[in-house]
């Protein structure tokens, strides 16, 4: 109880260390851009745009790289779509030596030319096309021509995409599946579905990206409960319809256990946790057996209907967290609370910021938040929830989402939210997977977003992992299972990362 306790106090903590680490990854950004290459006499030491709030707010703090080996001067940053770059002031800092400095203009859209810009330093600029700055010494004796890049986004980058073309149709070896679960097991995507004719595919993927699934039959020697499948660290864990609980490694060859349980909760690690009949009534259940203080479930802790089960890990837990959401409780009463297990006790987490909701599921993600004092986006773990059916009856519509882990939920913004063609859902299963990314830097514009997801460049070429949302069948109001697959990312994961 400790443990879950601490998390509760610090989990909230984590946004604003987020922001603490973005502040100090743009002062180290700041300290690598090499600014002496010879000739020094006409190097540009700094580059700024003026304050200007009919632009944007906090235009002069947007941070411009400058390149002295390829001459190029750009916000690796872009600003934010419909930013008009077309009259915009700058601050240009050079040494004493130079006596021109010309800004020329090619194919803008209100302005084409040529600023004198040691005479007129306060004339605007238009950034919408080619425009290049040249510094001379006298006589023209030292001369270096720089382009400057003003970048500005070209969609909404902290959308969530989905596209009309990202989507498929679950691996199922015949038309009109009836059931289905679909989860994470040890990085690979694997669904187990009740087929039209009532028999049982598995498939498993290493690339949803590609649709690449590899299919299979399989025969039960008992009836599953597909809803209930989880996967602990080294297996695959169901139960039947009587309750007996069975577990495999492959998907295929499935052995009881000796358990019987009225429902499972999930995976923690490698146990399953859920729910069993004991002395008293309903108790917590763990197979196998290790922390799990063996109580009698509290009265509001759901029995069915909750969220899937995911796992956090941070620097103030000493193990990890797990937590769900909604669900119905003993007495037929939907919850909109959280609940959380540390390996040993449960407690209720939070309590609202969602609506009563059974059927929810919970996607793992990442969002972005600003710090307008050094120009930066800072990433950081998110959790989102999606889908479900409330107390009255009809499907959950809204995004919801936690910035502390779970600790407090709100809806998320409109661009979170989901767009039409993808219908409102009960019981919709999500795995994130990640897509190896590439681009080329040889033109020197490395626009980007974030440092993290695994980058590596290998001469002109940078690769990261770009995280992709799969969101994997779901039912309609009237209890049929969709047979489809979703692909979402948040529109700033695809770009090039800062190096």
């Amino acid at each position: 109880m400790k443990l879950l306790n601490t998390f509760r106090r610090f989990a909230g903590c984590l946004l604003a260390g987020a922001a603490a680490i973005g502040a100090v990854s743009c002062n180290e950004k700041t300290e690598e851009v090499e600014i002496y290459l010879t000739p020094s006499n006409v190097a540009v030491t700094a580059f700024s745009l003026n304050d200007d709030s009919k632009v944007m707010e906090n235009l002069d703090s947007v941070f411009f790289s400058i390149d002295l080996d390829n001459g190029v001067i750009f916000n690796a940053d872009s600003l934010p779509v419909g930013t008009e770059i077309d009259k915009l002031v700058t601050t240009i800092k050079y040494s004493s030596y130079v006596t021109k400095a010309t800004i020329k203009m090619e194919d803008g859209k209100t302005r084409t030319g040529e600023v004198d810009y040691l005479t007129s330093p306060t004339d605007s600029i238009d950034f919408t096309g080619k425009v290049t700055l040249t510094l001379s010494t006298d006589n023209d004796a030292i001369s270096r021509t720089y382009r400057i890049k003003v970048n500005v986004h070209k969609e909404k980058t902290d959308s969530l995409v989905w596209g009309d073309k990202a989507f498929s149709k679950l691996p199922s070896r015949l038309e009109n599946p009836r059931n289905q679960k679909s989860l994470d097991f040890n990085g690979r995507a694997i669904s187990l579905i009740e087929e039209n004719d009532g028999s049982y595919t598995f498939a498993a993927s290493d690339n949803l990206f590609e649709g690449n699934w590899q299919k299979r039959a399989v025969t039960f020697p008992f009836t599953p409960q597909i809803r209930s499948l989880c996967a602990t660290t080294n297996s695959l864990v169901i139960l039947a319809d009587n309750g007996s609980m069975y577990k495999s490694t492959d998907g295929t060859t499935w052995t009881a256990t000796g358990q019987t349980w009225v429902s499972m909760l999930g995976a923690y690690l490698d146990t399953a946790i859920g729910i069993r009949n004991g002395a008293s009534g309903l108790e917590y259940a763990q197979y196998p057996k290790k922390d799990l203080v063996t109580t009698t479930i509290d009265p509001e802790f759901p029995t069915s209907g909750y969220s899937n089960f995911v796992i956090l890990a941070n620097q103030w837990t000493s193990s990890p967290v797990g937590f769900f959401a909604g669900g119905t409780q003993a007495d037929g009463t939907l919850s909109d609370a959280t609940w959380a297990f540390d390996g040993a006790n449960w407690i209720k987490l939070a309590e609202g910021g969602i609506p009563a909701v059974k059927g929810a599921s919970i996607i793992p993600y990442y969002g972005f938040r600003f710090t307008s004092s050094t120009w930066t986006q800072t990433e950081y773990p998110v959790w989102m929830i999606i889908g479900g059916s409330k107390k009255d009856g009809t499907l959950n519509r809204t995004v919801y989402i936690s910035y502390d882990n779970g600790v407090n939920w709100g809806p998320g913004s409109e661009l979170l939210q989901l767009p039409k063609e993808i219908p409102t859902m009960t019981e919709c299963d999500n795995v994130v997977m990640s897509v190896r990314k590439k681009a080329n830097l040889s033109d020197a514009w490395k626009k980007a977003a974030r440092r993290s997801h695994n980058v590596e460049v290998n001469g002109d070429e940078i690769y990261w992992d770009c995280p992709y949302i799969y969101l994997m069948g779901g039912f309609n109001p009237q209890g049929e299972l969709y047979n489809s697959i979703w692909r979402g990312v948040l529109a700033r994961l695809t770009f090039t990362p800062v190096i």
